[in-house]
């Protein structure tokens, strides 16, 4: 088996994190994930994560996802170079979802909003 080097495995986040099991089998092998300002708490995208995708962000502390629409696992960054750094890790109490914190510098929607969340809905009078 070869070895990566550091350049080939990709760039790394600031932080580390230990890969706790999360059940894959509720949801045919993905959890969701919530993509939160660590500063505002403002929501910045959800997506989803398998196996290899959450071992690999927690490896390197940059967002991987599995990509459905790609049909494979994506590191956010890898076509622009803007690598979504993780700053925290949350996992909730029935280990199906998890919270990653991150502090961008750039728009992390791929429309160019900083939130995927920039749509708002209004009711009647406002």
């Amino acid at each position: 088996m070869m070895t990566k080097t550091k350049s080939e495995a990709g760039p790394a986040g600031s932080h580390t994190f230990e890969a706790v099991e999360l059940d894959f089998a509720k949801m045919d092998g993905l959890v969701p994930f919530v993509l939160q300002h660590a500063y505002t708490g403002e929501v910045l995208m959800v997506g989803f994560l398998n196996e290899e995708a959450w071992r690999r962000t927690c490896e390197t502390g940059i967002l991987t996802m599995y990509r459905r629409t790609l049909g494979r696992v994506w590191t956010m960054g890898e076509d622009d170079g803007n690598y979504v750094k993780i700053t925290r890790v949350k996992v909730d109490c029935d280990d199906d979802t998890a919270l990653f914190e991150t502090v961008p510098d750039f728009p992390v929607c791929g429309k160019g909003y900083l939130s995927c969340f920039y749509k708002e809905l209004h009711g009647p009078g406002h």
